[in-house]
Order: C-alpha cells, then sequence, then structure tokens
C-alpha cells in the first residue's frame, strides 16, 4: 500500500513540478512576475532540483498581497506542491518508523 502511494505521490510532485516552472516562466517572460531570483526557474526533474525550487518560489509574494491572478495562480500551485512533497516524506517515514520501532 505505502508504495503505490509513494509513487503516485512522487509522479505528483514532478508533473507539479513541471506545470510550476512552466508558469512561473511563463509570469516572468510576461512581466507579470519580476523578481531576479525567478528568472532561471526551471522543472527540477531531480530530488534535489525539486528542492532547490521548492526553495527558491518561497520568494514569491503571499496571495494577500496579490491581486493578478496569475500571481494567485502560483502562490497556490506553490503550496500545493509543499503539500505533495511532505506527504511524500511523511510515506518514506511512517513505514521506516514502523519498522524501527518493531
Amino acid at each position: 500500500m505505502w508504495e503505490s502511494l509513494f509513487i503516485a505521490l512522487f509522479v505528483g510532485v514532478i508533473a507539479n513540478d513541471f506545470l510550476l516552472a512552466r508558469k512561473v516562466r511563463k509570469a516572468v517572460a510576461l512581466g507579470r512576475l519580476a523578481h531576479p531570483d525567478l528568472d532561471n526557474v526551471s522543472f527540477g526533474g531531480s530530488p534535489i532540483g525539486i528542492a532547490l525550487n521548492v526553495w527558491r518560489l518561497r520568494k514569491i509574494p503571499a496571495t494577500h498581497e496579490l491581486s493578478d491572478p496569475d500571481h494567485i495562480t502560483i502562490r497556490l500551485q506553490y503550496r500545493a506542491q509543499q503539500i505533495l512533497v511532505a506527504l511524500l516524506l511523511a510515506c518514506l517515514a511512517i513505514p521506516l518508523l514502523r519498522t524501527i520501532a518493531s
């Protein structure tokens, strides 16, 4: 059960990372999102790349400070990425902790 959940979450994280990077690049290219650190956001492709994207995208302004729908969509998708990564890590940790406890 944990294996299939892990695979589904991993695929979700990769797909969300790809779509999020695409939206950020598009918003930067159109001039709707101006931040120097977000100019070269790319698809992570690896766990380290995904972690770097999550770390770099933390600089997106909060949703209550924004009025542009693109900003709000990017910020919400960033939150979804954080949740997916947390669930993926929990999916890895729970079986490990069960093995250690028994």
